[in-house]
């Protein structure tokens, strides 16, 4: 439905380079990055606002690179919002509709009342932008950008601005309304939760390129980069040799033979997820093939969870529950063993 063929964009002091994206027909996407990566520049060269240097813009086979932004039939969401302050809800979420002379009243009455109620905002429609909640604030953004039934939705950060509990709500809704909807929807963030629970696929990027396209679940368990690995939180990240048919790793005092089902070249990196490595005093008697003993060097709280680094010669990093930590008694300089399963290693 939707192509970007080796789209580049220079500034100054940064640049775009040869970006390639296919978003299907009522497709997911989210585009995760560090800040400053290039994520919002994309957005906004897909919706006409700033152009691109070279490439091309695909849109259900016709070429819309030079498209002004009104016949682009798309809409963008900013994570400020964006509404006008002189207008009150009603007159925010109408104006796009208000703009096309083609809408009677009575129809844009019931468009209005059809997002309100989508977005459970009916109660607001005579509300002053300026007494919203963020929460509230960013509903009224997306029923107007949603209210002139775009193909395309273009979300900036949408989240980003709202406390956690909030964010969580909204991330069930968008979900709600993009399966209601169905509109193909591109989404801008860093944060890893809203992947997760949003997208039908996941873009990495970094420092103005894309460094890995896929699945949510082949991203984050099977990175294809440093960066990625980095990135998606693997953590346990290690060069590997292949010795015959051994698997070795190097630790700061001495080797260490892992078993791994994946094949690996003579020398490749290999990550390992904290979540997927078990930690217990005692010996584990279990169908991992790779089980070691060391001690705790570092205990870093996580709020969610606890991370643990084990120096088995190697250092690891374990991620646990609470409950867990407090059961096993864990603590600074305890000796522990850990174990992984063979097809937890992934290499690249």
């Amino acid at each position: 439905m939707l192509k970007l063929k080796n789209i580049e964009k220079e500034y100054n002091d940064f640049s775009v380079n040869n970006i390639n994206l296919e978003v299907k027909e009522g497709e997911y996407l989210v585009i995760l990055g560090p800040t400053g990566t290039g994520k919002t520049v994309i957005l906004e060269i897909i919706a006409g606002l700033i152009n691109s240097n070279k490439g091309s813009i695909m849109y259900r086979g016709e070429d819309i690179t030079n498209y002004s932004p009104e016949n682009r039939s798309m809409a963008m969401v900013y994570q400020d919002y964006m509404l006008f302050p002189h207008l009150n809800v009603k007159k925010n979420i109408s104006f796009g509709l208000k703009t096309n002379n083609s809408y009677k009243n009575e129809v844009i009455n019931k468009k209005v009342k059809k997002m309100t109620d989508l977005f459970g905002i009916s109660h607001l429609l005579n509300r002053d932008v300026n007494t919203l909640s963020g929460g509230e604030k960013q509903r009224v953004a997306l029923a107007r950008a949603l209210i002139t039934s775009p193909e395309v939705l273009l979300l900036d950060e949408p989240l980003s601005a709202l406390d956690p509990g909030t964010a969580e709500n909204l991330i069930d809704e968008l979900k709600k309304i993009h399966k209601k909807l169905g509109t193909t929807t591109l989404h801008v963030t860093h944060n890893f939760v809203e992947a997760l629970a949003l997208a039908d696929k996941v873009a990495i990027m970094n420092n103005g390129k894309i460094e890995q396209i896929g699945d949510a679940e082949e991203v984050f368990q099977k990175p294809s980069s440093n960066f990625v690995a980095q990135f998606v939180g693997s953590k346990n990240i290690f060069e590997a040799k292949r010795i015959g048919d051994k698997i070795i790793i190097e630790g700061k005092n001495k080797s260490l033979e892992i078993e791994m089902v994946e094949k690996i070249n003579e020398q490749s990196n290999i990550t390992i997820r904290p979540e997927d490595i078990i930690i217990s005093p005692g010996p584990l008697y279990s169908s991992a093939r790779n089980s070691f003993l060391g001690k705790i060097i570092k205990i870093k709280d996580r709020l969610n969870y606890l991370e643990i680094i084990v120096d088995i010669g190697v250092e690891f990093s374990v991620h646990i529950t609470r409950q867990s930590f407090k059961k096993f008694n864990l603590e600074k300089g305890k000796e522990v063993y850990i174990s992984f399963k063979a097809s937890a290693i992934h290499s690249y």
